[in-house]
């Protein structure tokens, strides 16, 4: 039942986890787990309700923040793209903020009258702009790397987000690291998979939308829009079933999209929750700019990890490892077995 050559589970049994932990507490690289379950307690990957959710995140705040950390300046190529978004380093100048600017200009160049001088005082305002220089392109170009870098650290932060659902020991440097050293050669291709299929779909919604003139552009914008929500939908299991099993790339996007169908209620919560977040944040930056900027940094994305492994990891458990291993306790323990083999390396098989 249980082929090695094509599945397998991933390295929780086989590093020394059962050290002690170290005290240090620096952006909670070695901190020790609040408290811990009462006896008699149902674990939270146990029964995965609403309510628990928040129940766990009471308990993870904490070290949500030092995944956010780990998330944020894992991928550190975006903060070139803010430099070159910025013009720092561009030649700065004025433009015209509105398209009606060129004929008045030309009419009061022609002929200046008060009715001419109104509208030139409207819509003559002039904004500040940056001309790219080599120095911009170059901090543009840098901004590639993060092609590089969105799978893998995507891959190490989800393995932590699933030990804490799981209950596990959660040490954030070494998952962290170790996560990305053993799924590396998959990680990079499946977050420029990622990046590109985020980057067209959204692409793709906010040309229909802004393009809303037929019947046929009304077609291909919801048509882009309900593309976009499944992918975003199978996100939420692609790097869980890259870490946890051994899979080729096209067999985890095909799990991905069936557990986006399988798993659709809880999906679709998820996505609205990640939603509401994400309006919360937009909420503050337009009342409190300082605030609304710096919650990315510090939690939001580790947030949204967690909504996405609260409704992905169960269905999996559900599906791929339960099944194959009916004693409790060994599905509980991610379905590893006497062999370090694992279950069915796919839901369609």
């Amino acid at each position: 039942m249980n082929d090695n050559r094509h599945s397998r589970i991933d390295d929780d049994v086989d590093e020394p986890k059962q050290k002690k932990k170290k005290k240090f507490n620096w952006f909670g690289m070695y901190d020790l787990d609040g408290k811990g379950v009462e006896k008699g307690e149902p674990t939270f990957l146990e029964h995965p309700t609403f309510g628990n959710f928040f129940r766990l995140f009471g308990r993870k705040w904490q070290k949500l923040i030092s995944v956010n950390l780990l998330f944020v300046f894992g991928n550190f190529p975006i903060f070139f793209y803010f430099i070159y978004r910025a013009g720092y380093f561009g030649v700065e100048s004025t433009a015209p903020y509105y398209l009606q600017f060129a004929p008045l200009y030309g009419a009061a160049m022609f002929r200046d009258n008060f009715a001419v001088s109104a509208l030139y005082g409207i819509f003559g305002m002039q904004v500040p702009i940056s001309a790219n220089t080599p120095t911009t392109l170059v901090f543009f170009g840098l901004t590639a790397l993060l092609l590089f870098t969105f799978g893998p650290v995507n891959a190490g932060v989800t393995h932590i987000t699933r030990s804490m659902l799981r209950g596990d020991p959660v040490f954030l440097w070494h998952d962290f690291t170790h996560t990305i050293k053993k799924n590396w050669r998959q990680a990079i291709p499946m977050g420029i998979i990622d990046l590109g299929a985020l980057f067209l779909l959204g692409y793709d919604v906010r040309y229909f939308w802004s393009n809303l003139t037929s019947v046929w552009m009304y077609v291909m914008f919801y048509v882009s829009l309900f593309m976009f929500v499944v992918f975003f939908m199978m996100r939420f299991y692609m790097y869980h079933i890259m870490i946890t099993f051994d899979l080729s790339i096209f067999k985890i996007l095909k799990n991905s999209l069936i557990f986006a169908i399988l798993g659709i209620k809880r999906n679709l919560l998820a996505l609205l929750g990640i939603i509401v977040l994400i309006a919360l944040n937009l909420l503050l930056f337009g009342t409190y700019v300082p605030i609304g900027i710096i919650l990315p940094f510090v939690i939001v994305p580790a947030i949204m990890l967690l909504i996405e492994t609260y409704a992905a990891y169960p269905k999996i458990k559900e599906y791929m490892i339960d099944p194959y291993y009916p004693d409790d306790k060994s599905a509980e323990n991610g379905g590893e077995d006497a062999d370090g083999g694992t279950e069915s390396d796919t839901v369609s098989e």
